[in-house]
């Protein structure tokens, strides 16, 4: 069955209703509600909807650090939910090295051969969004837009969030970046039934899948203002405003894009250099720059298929014992000046730091970024204030004030780097702080793409990977993805002639 369908019908089964009691919830006398009821229920008996909700929301959270999202038969190392997603945008570039080919869990992703439609990698990315959008759509289904109660309006707002997240992830992997390309075909826009005149089950415009995005984030932040959120792992209104930051750079909403990067980071601060370099920096959901991550713990740790195995050198894991270690590019890294904190997160002999006996076994350029933990409860990263300070300053370059962009991103570099003083810094000079600052966390491929950058692994002094040190052109088909094969198997909306062109020029020039 093709899976927009399997979407639709999530949407209506997920109002079957069981075990919770008080009336329509009772176990024995459980069904199928109608909406009708569905709204009758959370206006006048909230705690009864939330009973239902409410584990609806935290599965879908919890989906997000979920091994083997695709249910797949076989081992499925690398498919750890949503740091899968941004762990293979980053190998699909330049600022992260292979130090060996390894067991090839993301060496295909590195070597940038996992785009055709028959590959695992086109339909896991498709599936897990797909299954964000029809976790979303189940939790949106059942709460009125007319419900009164906090907790209900914002577990429908963050539901919301979710879904023009998902979809807004999906546009960016299965067609050209936005600009320029607002009318070339996106994604289909699955719904719930109640909205079922703006869905589209075939390949949407560009321009039309946008703007449901954009529909859903401000409808979204709406319901969650003024909302506390009890933890770091669900999202509240300045997560989604930091998340909608990230739309508005796809599509050049420099405005909005200011706008909502600054309210997102409201109240937060940055590491200081001292709090960069801690053990916890990049692995404690609790640590003070965090905005939303996953807290992983024994329950949740999916251990050696995980982001920490891959990302830390010190572990039993890929990354680490196994020696498929992830390294900085040697040319970003030889950009850094020598002042730059930012240096010590990787090993290199020029630092002069006295490293451990382990660390000094590293190759030059491994990542010190990510540290252990015990047991494989490593947290997941997936916003911090950084990026928010990277993204006004951008929007602000990109609209000409330059000088304005360095006051914004002098609250970063005076962290970082005391010999950065810039009074104007243009759109590149934010983009390689963006590099820097976030190299690992999962911005690089989608940063290449809306900004029309290419690869170079291929200079002098390149650490890449032989027989991977390509140099590709912006906008090739190289950094996308065919639509699944098994949606064009099996869908009447998306035929052979709707799917994606084929690379055809060589990754070396």
């Amino acid at each position: 069955m093709k899976i927009t369908k399997i979407l639709f019908l999530s949407a209506i089964t997920g109002l079957t209703l069981a075990g919770c009691g008080d009336g329509f919830f009772d176990v024995e006398n459980a069904g199928v509600a109608s909406k009708e009821e569905i709204d009758e229920i959370g206006n006048s008996s909230p705690d009864a909807l939330i009973k239902v909700v409410e584990p609806l929301m935290l599965g879908l959270n919890n989906y997000t650090c979920q091994y083997n999202t695709q249910s797949s038969s076989s081992t499925v190392h690398n498919d750890f939910g949503l740091m899968s997603i941004y762990h293979l945008s980053d190998v699909m570039n330049d600022d992260l090295a292979f130090d060996q080919r390894g067991s090839g869990w993301f060496t295909y992703d590195y070597q940038l051969d996992y785009w055709s439609a028959q590959y695992v990698r086109p339909f896991f990315y498709w599936n897990f969004f797909y299954s964000i959008i029809a976790k979303a759509n189940d939790i949106i289904s059942k709460i009125s837009t007319e419900v009164t109660d906090e907790d209900l309006k914002a577990y429908r707002g963050e539901a919301l969030v979710y879904r023009g997240f998902a979809h807004a992830y999906l546009a960016q992997m299965y067609q050209q970046t936005y600009i320029g390309n607002e009318d070339a075909p996106g994604v289909p826009i699955v719904l719930t039934p109640d909205e079922a005149e703006d869905a589209v089950a075939g390949r949407a415009p560009l321009r039309q899948v946008y703007a449901q995005v954009e529909k859903d984030f401000k409808a979204g932040m709406e319901l969650l203002a003024g909302w506390k959120r009890p933890n770091k792992t669900m999202i509240d209104e300045q997560v989604a405003a930091g998340l909608y930051s990230r739309v508005c750079l796809v599509t050049n909403n420099w405005d909005d894009a200011i706008t909502y990067a600054r309210k997102a980071r409201a109240g937060y601060s940055v590491y200081t250099p001292n709090e960069l370099l801690t053990d916890n920096a990049f692995n404690n959901i609790g640590a003070k720059e965090w905005m939303w991550g996953a807290d992983i713990t024994a329950e949740t740790s999916t251990k050696f298929a995980s982001f920490f195995s891959f990302v830390c050198s010190y572990d039993a894991g890929y990354g680490g014992e196994a020696g498929q270690y992830r390294k900085i590019d040697a040319r970003l890294y030889n950009s850094m000046s020598a002042s730059d904190v930012r240096k010590l997160l990787f090993k290199h002999s020029s630092t002069g730091v006295d490293y451990t006996k382990q660390e000094a076994a590293f190759p030059e350029y491994t990542n010190l970024k990510f540290k252990k933990v015990a047991n494989w409860e490593a947290d997941y990263v997936y916003m911090r204030v950084s990026e928010m300070i990277l993204n006004e300053a951008e929007a602000l370059a990109h609209k000409g004030d330059l000088t304005g962009a360095a006051t914004v991103l002098k609250e970063l570099m005076e962290q970082r780097d005391p010999s950065w003083k810039l009074l104007q810094v243009d759109v590149d000079g934010v983009y390689q702080q963006r590099r820097l600052e976030l190299w690992g966390e999962g911005f690089s491929l989608f940063d290449h793409l809306r900004l029309k950058k290419g690869i170079d692994r291929n200079y002098e002094g390149t650490n890449h990977l032989a027989g991977s040190c390509y140099t590709i052109d912006a906008g090739s088909w190289y950094f996308l993805y065919q639509l699944p094969l098994r949606e064009l198997d099996n869908s009447d909306a998306i035929g052979p002639d709707d799917q994606n062109p084929a690379p055809t020029e060589s990754k070396f020039k």
